[in-house]
């Protein structure tokens, strides 16, 4: 769920660094498009793809999905070679009703029982999970391209989330060529529902029998090239959602109604936030104790296990077990701060990088549970171990919420301005080599990330992080490394890492010197990434990257040229990004700057003008390459 604004990617640097009745044949169809952007190849493309609801009155509901997909080359292959339906045990059934490939040539064939595994979910190590979830395994015989595949699967509700309420959320992907979609919704006219459709055409009809059906079709289109770093997909698709509940006020009390009062403090907890308040009268100091106790002492553990992926564990339970997920930590926060007399709400977000919230109260388009403190305006993350309290993990921010004690929507503050700033102090002797000192320093979300990333990586010795730090430097020499605190609770973080190398400079001259790269964050990969031209949505990167050089010469050398100093500014829809580098000589020290300040007005951006773009990066990458001339 976590998303570090500021498109640095520090998380890849460190990661580098730690290296039934079988029904008739469908009707051959005219091939779907298969391909809209030179260079850019789908994997397949649907012929069909047929999704119904039949939903009762209690909320209860069947799901019907009916495809046909046509596989196009080697990736789609891979794509549909094992086809994947997930449930949960304990409150749906799945059903696999036909599954067949046809060749080419018209032959069929059929996919086994014994070709259709249940398997677990996957689970990841950072986020252990207990849970309910099964996934159904279709592995299809025969693979190849020009193959199709029929598949339709049947998955039965037979206990609704929340209790005599039914939601849906369905999107079109623009990703793969389609033709012939279609979503239906068949409901009780008993049973209201409430619609929201974007870029979906839908009509609505009443059956013989009284029922309602509402239809949604979806056109032909080709496939477009997914963009890294994109929006959600959901948010910029074709998709609609229906609801029996009519908007945020009906579906936060559904949900209390099922929920109950989950913050209503037990005898433990409320002297265990006695124990932590000790001494402290301050609001906002009493909040932080309590904020900071929950989330290093609160283990995140995934259990979902019926409704408990939805419904907090008790309070006594979570502190027994020194673990829970998010709605167990902001839940057993909310009851602490409400032990000393500070009210608050649970919070429905979607967390990562979806930023589009339905009209219609679907629980479907939350992940996450978080906690709003009125009387601080504030909002908390317990689960964001490695965040300050004054600091939202990036995922959280900019998103609109659900508060679920008043059922009114609001949104959470945009990201606030953090700082990578990496600086190196170069000394270089007579012979041309060198020794280096070398800190990485994060401030604002930039810190809490960088202790999470080496939180992760606790475990790989020094050596080996030396190794490869050396590498990338492109260094020949020795080096020592000293990590973060990964459980400090200061604005700022910081690595060093001290090295020599031989050979940095060619000497005696002439010769000419680049300013090198930073270890990390790097400012290359940050505008070369702006080559991309974009049509698709992205959230606004915020913060600042900033490289400094104190270059150290030896008495036998004279500059003869140092870059110029340079300004370049790009300007996009809700954001911009500048580029700065300034260069001073005093004496034998050249000290050269250069940084990436990103500022952003809202959540999320659309694309500067390809022109622009195109313009800003040739002449920002020229710049930073320009040498230093000495002799």
């Amino acid at each position: 769920m976590r998303r570090f604004r500021m498109a640095l990617g520090l998380w890849f640097g460190i990661q580098a660094l730690a290296g039934a009745q079988t029904p008739p044949l469908p009707v051959s169809l005219p091939p779907a498009p298969a391909r809209a952007v030179q260079g850019f190849e789908p994997g397949i493309a649907y012929e069909k793809r047929h999704v119904d609801y039949t939903v009762d009155s209690d909320g209860r509901y069947v799901k019907d999905t009916e495809s046909l997909r046509r596989v196009l080359n080697d990736a789609g292959v891979r794509e549909v070679t094992q086809i994947l339906l997930p449930y949960s045990a304990s409150l749906q059934t799945a059903e696999v009703l036909f599954a067949r490939v046809i060749a080419a040539d018209g032959q069929v064939a059929e996919v086994p029982a014994s070709a259709i595994f249940e398997q677990e979910p996957y689970a990841s190590q950072n986020a252990p999970m207990f849970s309910d979830q099964k996934v159904k395994a279709i592995v299809m015989p025969q693979i190849k391209p020009g193959v199709r595949i029929h598949l339709k699967t049947r998955l039965t509700q037979r206990t609704p989330i929340l209790p005599g309420a039914f939601s849906a959320v369905e999107f079109i992907s623009p990703h793969s060529a389609r033709r012939d979609f279609v979503f239906t919704v068949t409901a009780p006219a008993a049973l209201p529902l409430h619609v929201q459709a974007i870029d979906l055409p839908h009509a609505r009809e009443v059956l013989d029998d009284g029922r309602v059906r509402y239809t949604f079709r979806g056109e032909t289109a080709e496939a477009v090239p997914p963009e890294p770093g994109s929006v959600a997909r959901l948010d910029y698709s074709p998709r609609m959602v229906v609801s029996s509940m009519a908007g945020g006020a009906e579906l936060a009390a559904t949900y209390r109604a099922l929920v109950g009062d989950p913050t209503r403090p037990t005898e433990h907890v409320a002297a265990l936030a006695r124990d932590i308040t000790q001494g402290q009268t301050d609001r906002r100091a009493q909040a932080k104790a309590l904020y900071d106790w929950v989330r290093l002492n609160i283990r995140y553990v995934n259990v979902v296990l019926a409704r408990g992926g939805f419904v907090p564990r008790p309070l006594d339970t979570i502190l027994a077990n020194g673990y829970g997920d998010c709605k167990d930590s902001a839940v057993l926060l909310g009851a602490l701060l409400r032990a000393v007399g500070l009210e608050s709400t649970p919070v429905l977000i979607n967390a990562g990088n979806s930023y589009w919230a339905p009209e219609p109260g679907a629980v479907e388009a939350f992940n996450h549970m978080i906690t709003y403190v009125p009387t601080l305006d504030m909002y908390l993350d317990a689960t964001g171990r490695y965040n300050r309290f004054d600091t939202l993990p990036g995922g959280d921010s900019g998103k609109r919420v659900l508060h679920v004690a008043t059922g009114t929507w609001a949104r959470t503050p945009l990201p606030s301005r953090s700082t990578l700033l990496s600086r190196q102090v170069i000394d270089v002797a007579d012979d041309g080599s060198a020794t280096v000192q070398a800190i990485a320093r994060g401030e604002g979300e930039a810190a809490s990330m960088l202790r999470a990333n080496f939180a992760g990586i606790q475990a790989m010795p020094d050596a080996q992080l030396v190794n490869n730090l050396l590498a990338q430097a492109g260094a020949n020499g020795t080096g020592t490394l000293r990590r973060p605190d990964t459980k400090a609770d200061t604005r700022d973080a910081d690595f060093s890492f001290d090295y020599s190398t031989r050979g940095f400079m060619d000497l005696p001259g002439p010769g000419a010197v680049r300013m090198p790269p930073a270890l990390f964050p790097s400012i290359g990969p940050v505008v070369s990434g702006q080559r991309q031209l974009r049509k698709f949505p992205f959230p606004c990167p915020v913060g600042v990257v900033r490289e400094e050089i104190e270059l150290r010469l030896p008495a036998n050398v004279k500059l003869l040229r140092t870059p110029g100093e340079e300004t370049r500014v790009l300007q996009a829809s809700g954001g911009q990004m500048t580029y700065r580098a300034t260069h001073a000589q005093d004496g034998r020290v050249l000290k050269m700057a250069r940084e990436i300040v990103n500022e952003a007005s809202q959540a999320v951006c659309n694309s500067a003008p390809a022109a622009a773009q195109q313009t800003f990066v040739e002449q920002v990458e020229r710049h930073m390459k320009a040498q230093t001339l000495y002799e």
